[in-house]
């Protein structure tokens, strides 16, 4: 997945929006990233799960929650500045988008964020959707030796990464966001192995081992072969 960047090396400046056209009872309008219409995937540093996503898996919107270690506090300013964006774009363009001016302070209270506020002495949590079709969760799911993995096997305390899909503008009557989802997750597992071979030679020998005894049975072949020559000779 070439299209795929990571999220400290996203440059909102070549963020590109378009204007939002109705899709059933709302309004989408798209997002890509750079001089095409590339679409908008980043690619986040190892998180936390706080998710059991065999808990999630049977939901009409099932989801999975993060959260962001110390050290990594930039990918919660990215989302942060994200929906800055966001807003920005939105009441920059609202007479071409929607017919009209609406002051900033009314789309700021409509926009929901992804970047939601974390209290002093806590790590940021991040929440995202888990792509649905026909009933099931589709988003690919492999482990650090690119096994496909079942999704069940993503447990609370597992540590993930995840590439996220920025697809756009979802907007409703009273409010809007970011539509994004989880596309794939590289979920890290302890490292299993199948045989456990010893390299070095390990067997405890016994005093009378095979060697000794396979030498025995040489000598005493040849030493009978010899005796029954001399018996032949004085024979004759």
């Amino acid at each position: 997945m070439s299209s795929v960047q990571k999220y400290d090396s996203i440059d909102h400046h070549k963020i590109n929006y378009m204007k939002p056209e109705k899709v059933g009872l709302s309004y989408f309008g798209s997002m890509s990233y750079g001089s095409g219409t590339n679409p908008l995937y980043i690619q986040t540093p190892k998180l936390k799960c706080l998710t059991n996503l065999e808990d999630v898996k049977d939901k009409k919107s099932p989801f999975i929650e993060v959260e962001i270690p110390n050290g990594k506090y930039d990918l919660y300013d990215f989302f942060l500045s994200l929906d800055d964006e966001n807003i920005k774009k939105t009441v920059k363009n609202t007479k071409e988008w929607f017919g009209k001016d609406i002051p900033l302070d009314i789309i700021d209270g409509m926009y929901k964020r992804i970047s939601q506020p974390f209290r002093k002495g806590t790590n940021p949590k991040l929440k995202f959707q888990l792509p649905v079709m026909k009933h099931k969760i589709q988003c690919g799911i492999y482990n650090q030796q690119r096994v496909f993995k079942d999704i069940t096997e993503i447990k609370e305390n597992s540590e993930v990464i995840l590439v996220i899909h920025i697809r756009g503008l979802k907007i409703l009557k009273h409010t809007f966001h970011c539509d994004c989802y989880v596309s794939q997750i590289k979920i890290y597992q302890p490292i299993e192995e199948r045989y456990n071979i010893i390299k070095d030679y390990s067997i405890i020998d016994e005093d009378d081992d095979e060697g000794d005894i396979f030498s025995e049975e040489i000598l005493e072949a040849i030493k009978q072969s010899k005796q029954e020559e001399l018996k032949k000779k004085e024979e004759e």
